[in-house]
Protein backbone atom coordinates (compact mmCIF):
# COMPACT_ATOMS: atom_id res chain seq x y z
CA UNK A 1 0.00 0.00 0.00
CA UNK A 2 1.31 3.24 -0.93
CA UNK A 3 2.21 6.43 1.94
CA UNK A 4 -0.75 8.05 -0.09
CA UNK A 5 -3.44 5.29 -0.12
CA UNK A 6 -2.57 5.03 3.82
CA UNK A 7 -2.64 8.39 4.72
CA UNK A 8 -6.26 8.94 3.45
CA UNK A 9 -7.15 5.30 5.06
CA UNK A 10 -5.75 6.81 8.38
CA UNK A 11 -7.78 9.82 7.78
CA UNK A 12 -10.94 8.03 6.94
CA UNK A 13 -10.51 6.16 10.58
CA UNK A 14 -9.86 9.37 12.25
CA UNK A 15 -13.25 10.41 10.66
CA UNK A 16 -15.62 7.22 10.85
CA UNK A 17 -13.77 4.70 13.27
CA UNK A 18 -13.38 2.05 10.73
CA UNK A 19 -11.89 1.26 7.61
CA UNK A 20 -12.54 -1.56 5.51
CA UNK A 21 -9.48 -3.61 3.76
CA UNK A 22 -11.27 -5.14 0.73
CA UNK A 23 -9.77 -8.50 -0.27
CA UNK A 24 -7.64 -9.35 2.94
CA UNK A 25 -7.78 -12.97 2.50
CA UNK A 26 -8.71 -15.28 -0.72
CA UNK A 27 -11.38 -17.83 -1.06
CA UNK A 28 -8.88 -20.80 -0.52
CA UNK A 29 -7.41 -19.30 3.08
CA UNK A 30 -11.49 -18.64 3.44
CA UNK A 31 -11.94 -22.25 2.60
CA UNK A 32 -9.43 -23.39 4.83
CA UNK A 33 -10.89 -21.64 7.94
CA UNK A 34 -13.98 -23.21 7.56
CA UNK A 35 -13.01 -26.49 6.33
CA UNK A 36 -11.41 -26.72 10.43
CA UNK A 37 -14.14 -25.04 12.26
CA UNK A 38 -16.21 -27.88 13.44
CA UNK A 39 -13.00 -29.75 14.46
CA UNK A 40 -12.07 -26.69 15.94
CA UNK A 41 -15.54 -26.46 18.01
CA UNK A 42 -15.32 -30.26 19.03
CA UNK A 43 -11.55 -29.53 20.84
CA UNK A 44 -12.96 -25.97 22.31
CA UNK A 45 -16.24 -27.70 23.82
CA UNK A 46 -15.53 -29.10 27.70
CA UNK A 47 -16.27 -32.75 27.74
CA UNK A 48 -19.61 -33.36 29.00
CA UNK A 49 -21.37 -29.88 27.98
CA UNK A 50 -25.17 -29.88 26.78
CA UNK A 51 -24.09 -28.16 23.58
CA UNK A 52 -21.01 -26.98 21.35
CA UNK A 53 -18.80 -24.34 22.45
CA UNK A 54 -19.47 -22.40 19.22
CA UNK A 55 -17.42 -19.31 19.91
CA UNK A 56 -13.84 -21.10 19.28
CA UNK A 57 -11.67 -19.19 21.66
CA UNK A 58 -7.37 -19.00 21.27
CA UNK A 59 -8.33 -20.37 18.17
CA UNK A 60 -4.44 -19.30 16.93
CA UNK A 61 -3.15 -22.18 19.90
CA UNK A 62 -5.39 -25.04 18.85
CA UNK A 63 -4.19 -24.14 15.15
CA UNK A 64 -1.39 -22.13 14.53
CA UNK A 65 -0.28 -22.87 10.72
CA UNK A 66 -4.04 -22.26 10.07
CA UNK A 67 -4.74 -19.21 12.09
CA UNK A 68 -1.42 -17.09 12.18
CA UNK A 69 -1.90 -15.36 8.88
CA UNK A 70 -5.59 -13.96 10.65
CA UNK A 71 -3.54 -12.30 13.39
CA UNK A 72 0.05 -11.40 11.33
CA UNK A 73 -1.84 -10.03 7.90
CA UNK A 74 0.95 -7.35 7.49
CA UNK A 75 -1.37 -4.71 5.65
CA UNK A 76 -3.90 -4.72 9.01
CA UNK A 77 -0.35 -4.21 10.87
CA UNK A 78 1.08 -1.83 9.00
CA UNK A 79 -2.51 0.08 9.86
CA UNK A 80 -2.44 -0.89 12.95
CA UNK A 81 1.12 0.53 13.89
CA UNK A 82 -0.19 3.80 12.60
CA UNK A 83 -2.92 4.28 14.45
CA UNK A 84 -1.68 2.91 17.63
CA UNK A 85 1.82 2.94 17.64
CA UNK A 86 4.27 0.24 17.11
CA UNK A 87 2.60 -1.15 20.43
CA UNK A 88 0.27 -3.73 18.85
CA UNK A 89 -0.27 -7.06 21.50
CA UNK A 90 -3.15 -9.82 20.22
CA UNK A 91 -5.63 -9.61 22.66
CA UNK A 92 -7.71 -12.57 21.19
CA UNK A 93 -8.68 -14.34 18.52
CA UNK A 94 -12.09 -15.45 18.08
CA UNK A 95 -13.47 -17.80 15.37
CA UNK A 96 -17.33 -18.24 15.23
CA UNK A 97 -20.10 -19.29 12.81
CA UNK A 98 -23.22 -18.14 13.73
CA UNK A 99 -26.62 -19.64 13.22
CA UNK A 100 -29.16 -19.25 11.23
CA UNK A 101 -32.42 -17.60 13.20
CA UNK A 102 -35.68 -17.92 11.87
CA UNK A 103 -37.02 -14.54 9.85
CA UNK A 104 -40.22 -14.01 11.38
CA UNK A 105 -37.84 -14.07 14.83
CA UNK A 106 -35.21 -11.57 13.36
CA UNK A 107 -37.58 -9.26 11.33
CA UNK A 108 -36.90 -5.62 12.37
CA UNK A 109 -34.33 -6.43 14.48
CA UNK A 110 -30.37 -6.14 15.11
CA UNK A 111 -27.84 -8.21 17.01
CA UNK A 112 -26.76 -5.68 20.15
CA UNK A 113 -25.36 -2.28 19.91
CA UNK A 114 -21.36 -2.04 21.90
CA UNK A 115 -18.28 -0.64 21.86
CA UNK A 116 -15.48 -2.70 22.15
CA UNK A 117 -12.87 -4.05 25.37
CA UNK A 118 -10.95 -1.23 26.25
CA UNK A 119 -13.25 1.55 24.65
CA UNK A 120 -14.97 4.68 26.09
CA UNK A 121 -18.22 7.14 25.68
CA UNK A 122 -16.45 9.41 24.13
CA UNK A 123 -16.86 13.27 25.25
CA UNK A 124 -16.01 14.24 21.76
CA UNK A 125 -15.61 15.86 19.18
CA UNK A 126 -11.89 15.35 19.06
CA UNK A 127 -10.34 12.36 17.77
CA UNK A 128 -8.47 10.31 20.59
CA UNK A 129 -5.58 7.27 19.49
CA UNK A 130 -7.73 3.79 20.24
CA UNK A 131 -5.62 1.67 22.65
CA UNK A 132 -7.59 -1.21 21.22
CA UNK A 133 -9.23 -1.76 17.78
CA UNK A 134 -10.60 -4.72 16.26
CA UNK A 135 -10.19 -6.79 13.27
CA UNK A 136 -13.08 -8.32 11.61
CA UNK A 137 -13.66 -10.72 8.76
CA UNK A 138 -16.37 -12.61 7.58
CA UNK A 139 -15.87 -15.26 5.27
CA UNK A 140 -19.21 -15.02 2.96
CA UNK A 141 -20.67 -12.06 1.80
CA UNK A 142 -22.75 -10.17 3.96
CA UNK A 143 -26.03 -10.06 2.44
CA UNK A 144 -29.05 -8.98 3.67
CA UNK A 145 -30.10 -12.65 4.35
CA UNK A 146 -26.57 -13.43 6.34
CA UNK A 147 -26.73 -10.13 8.09
CA UNK A 148 -24.80 -6.96 7.27
CA UNK A 149 -22.33 -5.08 9.90
CA UNK A 150 -23.96 -2.03 11.00
CA UNK A 151 -21.87 0.94 12.19
CA UNK A 152 -22.48 4.49 13.77
CA UNK A 153 -19.98 6.76 11.82
CA UNK A 154 -18.16 8.78 14.10
CA UNK A 155 -19.40 7.52 17.32
CA UNK A 156 -15.97 7.17 18.46
CA UNK A 157 -15.49 10.41 18.66
CA UNK A 158 -19.17 11.21 19.82
CA UNK A 159 -21.43 10.54 22.74
CA UNK A 160 -23.80 8.38 20.84
CA UNK A 161 -25.59 6.54 23.57
CA UNK A 162 -28.29 3.87 23.63
CA UNK A 163 -31.15 4.64 25.52
CA UNK A 164 -32.37 1.42 26.84
CA UNK A 165 -32.11 -2.24 26.82
CA UNK A 166 -34.91 -2.65 24.19
CA UNK A 167 -32.98 -0.20 22.00
CA UNK A 168 -29.67 -2.14 21.90
CA UNK A 169 -31.30 -4.79 19.20
CA UNK A 170 -33.11 -2.02 17.36
CA UNK A 171 -31.50 -0.42 13.83
CA UNK A 172 -29.96 3.03 15.34
CA UNK A 173 -31.05 6.23 12.93
CA UNK A 174 -27.87 7.18 12.32
CA UNK A 175 -26.40 3.85 11.10
CA UNK A 176 -24.43 2.86 8.32
CA UNK A 177 -25.21 -0.59 7.04
CA UNK A 178 -21.99 -2.42 5.60
CA UNK A 179 -22.56 -5.60 3.28
CA UNK A 180 -18.96 -6.47 3.10
CA UNK A 181 -17.58 -8.83 0.74
CA UNK A 182 -16.02 -12.77 1.94
CA UNK A 183 -12.34 -12.09 2.84
CA UNK A 184 -13.12 -8.12 3.45
CA UNK A 185 -11.56 -6.71 6.64
CA UNK A 186 -13.49 -3.75 9.04
CA UNK A 187 -10.74 -2.24 10.86
CA UNK A 188 -12.30 -0.73 13.83
CA UNK A 189 -11.94 1.86 16.55
CA UNK A 190 -12.55 0.13 19.99
CA UNK A 191 -15.01 3.33 21.09
CA UNK A 192 -17.10 3.12 17.54
CA UNK A 193 -20.91 1.88 18.05
CA UNK A 194 -21.77 -1.11 15.86
CA UNK A 195 -23.95 -4.07 15.54
CA UNK A 196 -24.20 -7.12 13.41
CA UNK A 197 -27.77 -8.22 11.89
CA UNK A 198 -29.30 -11.73 12.83
CA UNK A 199 -28.80 -14.09 10.16
CA UNK A 200 -31.34 -15.86 8.50
CA UNK A 201 -29.88 -17.41 5.41
CA UNK A 202 -30.36 -20.99 6.30
CA UNK A 203 -26.58 -21.55 6.37
CA UNK A 204 -23.86 -20.42 9.20
CA UNK A 205 -22.09 -17.08 9.62
CA UNK A 206 -18.62 -17.67 9.53
CA UNK A 207 -16.98 -14.30 11.13
CA UNK A 208 -13.95 -14.07 13.23
CA UNK A 209 -12.30 -11.11 15.05
CA UNK A 210 -8.84 -10.36 15.43
CA UNK A 211 -8.62 -7.80 18.76
CA UNK A 212 -5.69 -6.07 19.37
CA UNK A 213 -4.58 -4.26 22.10
CA UNK A 214 -1.43 -2.04 23.42
CA UNK A 215 1.16 -4.07 24.67
CA UNK A 216 1.54 -4.68 28.33
CA UNK A 217 -2.87 -4.79 28.92
CA UNK A 218 -4.10 -8.39 29.76
CA UNK A 219 -5.30 -10.24 26.96
CA UNK A 220 -8.09 -12.67 27.16
CA UNK A 221 -6.24 -15.01 25.00
CA UNK A 222 -2.89 -16.97 26.97
CA UNK A 223 -0.18 -16.48 25.13
CA UNK A 224 1.83 -19.13 27.04
CA UNK A 225 0.88 -22.46 25.32
CA UNK A 226 3.71 -24.44 23.24
CA UNK A 227 2.05 -23.12 20.15
CA UNK A 228 2.40 -19.67 20.57
CA UNK A 229 5.47 -19.92 22.63
CA UNK A 230 7.19 -21.33 19.38
CA UNK A 231 5.50 -19.00 17.24
CA UNK A 232 7.24 -16.39 19.43
CA UNK A 233 10.88 -18.57 20.16
CA UNK A 234 10.90 -18.73 15.85
CA UNK A 235 10.25 -14.87 15.82
CA UNK A 236 13.23 -14.60 18.39
CA UNK A 237 15.37 -15.98 15.80
CA UNK A 238 14.82 -13.77 12.96
CA UNK A 239 14.69 -10.40 15.31
CA UNK A 240 10.77 -10.02 14.42
CA UNK A 241 10.03 -7.68 16.66
CA UNK A 242 6.10 -6.84 15.64
CA UNK A 243 5.92 -11.02 15.86
CA UNK A 244 7.00 -11.07 19.15
CA UNK A 245 5.31 -7.95 20.28
CA UNK A 246 2.28 -9.63 19.23
CA UNK A 247 2.33 -11.84 22.16
CA UNK A 248 3.36 -9.58 24.92
CA UNK A 249 7.08 -9.90 24.10
CA UNK A 250 8.81 -6.16 23.67
CA UNK A 251 12.56 -5.82 25.24
CA UNK A 252 11.65 -2.09 23.72
CA UNK A 253 8.67 -1.51 25.61
CA UNK A 254 10.49 0.55 28.92
CA UNK A 255 12.40 3.00 27.09
CA UNK A 256 9.61 3.66 24.16
CA UNK A 257 6.86 3.52 27.37
CA UNK A 258 9.04 6.30 28.81
CA UNK A 259 10.98 7.86 25.81
CA UNK A 260 9.67 11.57 27.84
CA UNK A 261 7.20 12.68 24.71
CA UNK A 262 9.45 15.95 23.50
CA UNK A 263 8.20 14.94 19.97
CA UNK A 264 5.10 14.16 18.11
CA UNK A 265 3.96 11.07 18.55
CA UNK A 266 3.62 10.19 15.01
CA UNK A 267 7.03 11.01 14.39
CA UNK A 268 8.54 8.60 16.83
CA UNK A 269 6.45 5.60 16.17
CA UNK A 270 7.89 6.16 12.26
CA UNK A 271 11.27 5.87 13.77
CA UNK A 272 10.63 3.20 16.11
CA UNK A 273 8.45 1.08 13.08
CA UNK A 274 11.83 1.76 10.89
CA UNK A 275 14.35 0.59 13.46
CA UNK A 276 12.27 -2.36 13.89
CA UNK A 277 11.85 -3.66 10.04
CA UNK A 278 15.99 -2.73 9.50
CA UNK A 279 16.41 -5.07 12.81
CA UNK A 280 14.77 -7.70 10.62
CA UNK A 281 16.30 -7.14 7.78
CA UNK A 282 19.47 -7.40 9.83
Amino acid sequence: MSEKVLEQRIAEFRERGYTIFEGAYDAGQMQAWKDRYDDMVRRNTPPGAPEPRLRVTSALEQEPGLMLPAVNNPVVLDFAERVMGPFVQLDNLTFMAFPSEPKEEAEGKVSFWHRDRWGWMPEGPQYVRPIACNAICYLQDLTDEYGPLRVVEGSHRRAVTIESEAHRVLPHPEETVLNVKAGDVVFTHCSLLHSGTPNTSGKPRYFFSTYYNRVGLPTRDNHNGPSVQRIVESARARNDRRLMRLFGVDDLIEARANSLFLRPDEEMWGKWIAEDRAALDQ
